[in-house]
């Protein structure tokens, strides 16, 4: 079955008020090509469910698409904190429900494994059972001691972003794959932007890496740069220079406007050239 889609395609299959799981970590190999698109679209009312966001849940809440987050952290390392989830979240401009990563990762194995919840002793004794009332202290039916159960987190669709993809779907992620694999699993839909389509035969070269398997996957775009500005190793590093003129933009009305005029509501052949094109960015980013 051929898979293959554009990115405008896999943007009309996600409805307003979807549950969106996004792959990658912070600022490493996410689907940014695709948020670009779901960003400058008409959808209204996501809930993002991310583990580790960076500018991908950060320019959702910029172009005004999220009602709720879903989150253990959000923000762009060493570059600093996240300015549009961070006002958002100091008023409460949308919902935001604080979990950690474990429990994140253990939300969405409840839903693969078909279950409204898994038990954990994570977070017992800490505040995040203050903060977030999604989660219930219990009891142990066996011992009767204290555990939390952690609710299924239950995408209405996943965006990730891997290195190679054939037609079928199968997905090939060199390096860490984060939580990527469950996001794919727990999602209703998942769809994939990938580097370059690669025949089945050459694809099953990589083995292991092979980390999204066709029976989880709905779509796949193949999007060059796909990832940028964040990482998408071992193909291209973060781009720190343009993180850095996102945060600068995203600090004024004015230059938030001028970039997403320049950065988000364009294509993806646009957006490139306005880098300076492909070579530009192969001779400061490539490996």
């Amino acid at each position: 079955m051929d898979k293959r889609m554009s990115i405008d395609e896999v943007i009309e299959q996600i409805p307003d008020g979807a549950k969106v799981a996004i792959g990658g970590s912070s600022i490493s190999r996410k689907p940014m090509a695709l948020i670009r698109a779901l960003a400058r679209s008409g959808k209204r009312d996501l809930t993002v469910i991310v583990d580790v966001g960076g500018p991908d849940v950060d320019l959702l809440l910029g172009t005004g698409k999220v009602k709720e987050v879903i989150y253990a952290f959000v923000g762009f390392e060493v570059l600093g904190l996240a300015p549009h989830f961070r006002r958002a979240r100091q008023t409460q401009a949308v919902k935001f429900q604080e979990w950690t990563e474990y429990t994140v990762m253990a939300g969405l194995d409840a839903t693969i494994k078909r279950v409204p919840f898994i038990p954990t002793h994570a977070t017992l004794g800490t505040d995040v059972l203050t903060v977030n009332d999604a989660f219930k202290e219990i009891r142990d039916p066996f011992t009767e001691e204290p555990v939390v159960a952690v609710p299924a987190l239950r995408p209405d669709v996943a965006l990730i972003h891997v290195n190679y993809a054939d037609i079928q779907g199968n997905g090939v992620i060199l390096g860490d794959g984060h939580v990527d694999v469950l996001c794919a699993k727990a999602a209703k839909s998942t769809f994939m932007s990938c580097e370059r389509i690669l025949s089945s035969e050459e694809l099953q070269r990589f083995g292991r890496d092979v980390q999204i398997l066709r029976v989880y996957s709905k779509g796949v775009a193949e999007v060059p740069w796909g990832a940028h500005p964040t990482g998408c190793a071992p193909d291209y590093r973060t781009d720190l220079r343009h993180l850095q003129d996102y945060l600068k933009a995203a600090a004024s009305p004015d230059e938030w406007h001028h970039y997403e005029k320049e950065f988000v509501d364009v294509t993806h052949g646009e957006y490139l050239e306005n880098h300076g094109g492909a070579e530009e960015l192969v001779s400061r980013l490539k490996v």
